[in-house]
């Protein structure tokens, strides 16, 4: 049967690509494929081999950006930053400070929270998002959004987090964590891991560059790891070997 339009969800890591694509419509089956090797690349060939809709320009695409292609900053609560545009032009200033990372080849996003909060901050290439507008522009499948990963999951599970936990996405090259303390985010950690390590030595390494410890830890991955709160995204979830 073919279906008039088809929702695509694609993670993009340092390894390659996973794509996930399904009719716009509850209890449609689920295409999946992976492709190891440079990240665009390997985007552009599952690209071909996605299924589409027979009303093509009704597709639509979301993209999650994996390590390494994201770096975040968790931006200290400053009582003189009033407005959205101050706090943007902060964490411009910090990146580069902290990391090296210039405006103008990086599209820097801050989120917003409440009065005394620190404010989570996410920085990613410019010349990656518009190779990827460009990617998809050619292949006519509309790009709804390119959402860091941490932040994707973060909005997914945090109605199901404690108050006080750290919120864990392990991926074959590298570890994001998310520190959440009294229901808000208090700190961001990422750093590179072996492919052959302890998922325990990089959380507890983790813990000590974040300078920050939890009393419960949820895992977000695509295969079930202990403790497990869920996949990446529903439909990239690795079917039982």
């Amino acid at each position: 049967m073919s279906f008039p339009f088809t929702e695509h969800v694609v993670w993009l890591h340092n390894s390659g690509a996973t794509w996930a694509a399904r009719p716009r419509w509850r209890g449609a089956t689920v295409w999946r494929a992976e492709q190891a090797g440079e990240p665009l690349a390997a985007c552009a060939q599952l690209l071909e081999q996605a299924p589409r809709g027979r009303v093509r320009f009704l597709d639509r695409a979301n993209v999650l950006l994996g390590f390494p292609h994201v770096h975040y900053l968790m931006l200290p609560w400053q009582t003189g930053l009033h407005r959205q545009v101050d706090w943007q032009g902060f964490a411009e200033a910090a990146f580069n400070q902290q990391a090296g990372i210039g405006a103008e080849g990086w599209q820097v996003q801050v989120a917003n929270s409440a009065f005394g909060h620190d404010r989570l901050a996410v920085a990613i290439q410019r010349d990656l998002l518009q190779d990827l507008r460009d990617l998809f522009k050619l292949a006519r499948l509309p790009l709804l959004t390119c959402t860091p990963l941490l932040t994707a999951v973060a909005q997914r599970y945090w109605r199901y987090l404690p108050e006080d936990c750290v919120l864990a996405v392990p991926e074959a090259t590298g570890l994001s964590c998310l520190y959440r303390q009294q229901g808000t985010p208090s700190q961001v950690c990422v750093l590179p891991t072996q492919p052959d390590s302890l998922l325990s030595d990089n959380l507890f390494t983790a813990d000590l560059l974040a300078q920050r410890s939890a009393p419960a830890t949820l895992i977000v991955a695509n295969r079930p790891v202990a403790p497990w709160l869920g996949p990446l995204h529903p439909w990239l979830e690795e079917a039982p070997a």
